[in-house]
């Protein structure tokens, strides 16, 4: 999706996932999309600025209503600048991202957990400004990501989904000694909203299309009891083809090639009838 200068998309196995039913407010702030995903799939959210103002951007990432990270983008005299975001549980430990399966239970215990009104979605927001850079100070607490469970009641859930967004295993990074800020200007923010649920409630909901049925590559009544490929049997069915025709040009060359025969008459000796007279049959 795109607004104004800015691109973004969500990325599985280096491929952009594919975005059905595009929308853009009125205010050209805010673009919506659906796409599909698919439970065990890693997946990173990737922004892109294309024009050089000179001013910094940030971009905002949350999951399913949970902040995941803040990234930023400098200014640059490059076409392109691009940032890719992911989970962080704090300034040195990262956790990829991935779809799973929403964990449904009758746990009453489980009747008081809230269930964000944004399970489903994933929502990029950009601000620009200026950015500067400081001495890091003293670690923050730790994020949601460390306890969030991705069990819900079945009472609980609303929406017509089986994905949540879960988090991979903690990875941990060096602590850089500088961090930077974006102060932003006043400028609209900008928002990208991807609502993710499974290919086959988007098919079902005519949402994403249908895959086309595929066609047979066998076929299965051969009269000899063994199955050829469709492309044999094509192949088959044109040389007698071809067959057919040769014999049909042979009978008719032979055909041109005889004369009629002649028919012989008989020579019948014809006698006067007299009236009158009888005539001996026996």
């Amino acid at each position: 999706m795109r607004l104004g200068d800015f691109s973004a998309h969500v990325v599985v196995e280096e491929e952009e996932l594919k975005e059905y039913e595009v929308t853009v407010d009125s205010s050209g702030t805010q673009a919506t999309c659906w796409i599909g995903s698919e439970a065990g799939k890693k997946f990173s959210v990737e922004w892109r600025c294309h024009s050089v103002k000179g001013l910094a951007s940030q971009g905002s990432l949350t999951v399913d209503g949970i902040s995941c990270c803040k990234t930023a983008l400098s200014p640059t005299d490059d076409k392109v600048n691009a940032a890719s975001c992911t989970a962080m549980v704090d300034d040195a430990t990262r956790r990829d991202l991935l779809f799973c399966d929403l964990q449904l239970s009758d746990d009453e215990d489980l009747l008081g957990k809230s269930v964000s009104s944004h399970l489903g979605e994933i929502c990029l927001r950009i601000v620009r400004g200026t950015l500067c850079w400081e001495r890091r100070g003293a670690q923050g607490t730790g994020s949601q990501l460390t306890s969030r469970s991705n069990t819900y009641h079945e009472k609980s859930v609303k929406k017509l989904t089986t994905h949540c967004v879960g988090f991979g295993p903690e990875q941990k990074y060096p602590l850089a000694r500088m961090t930077w800020k974006v102060t932003p200007n006043q400028d609209p923010p900008l928002k990208f909203i991807f609502k993710y649920r499974p290919i086959g409630i988007l098919q079902a909901n005519g949402i994403a299309p249908r895959p086309a049925p595929a066609l047979p590559t066998t076929v299965p009544n051969d009269p000899s009891g063994t199955q050829r490929t469709q492309g044999g049997v094509l192949k088959r069915i044109a040389l007698l083809e071809n067959e057919l025709k040769r014999l049909r040009n042979e009978v008719h060359d032979e055909t041109e090639g005889q004369e009629p025969k002649r028919i012989k008459r008989e020579c019948v000796e014809k006698y006067p009838v007299v009236h009158g007279e009888i005539i001996d049959l026996t």
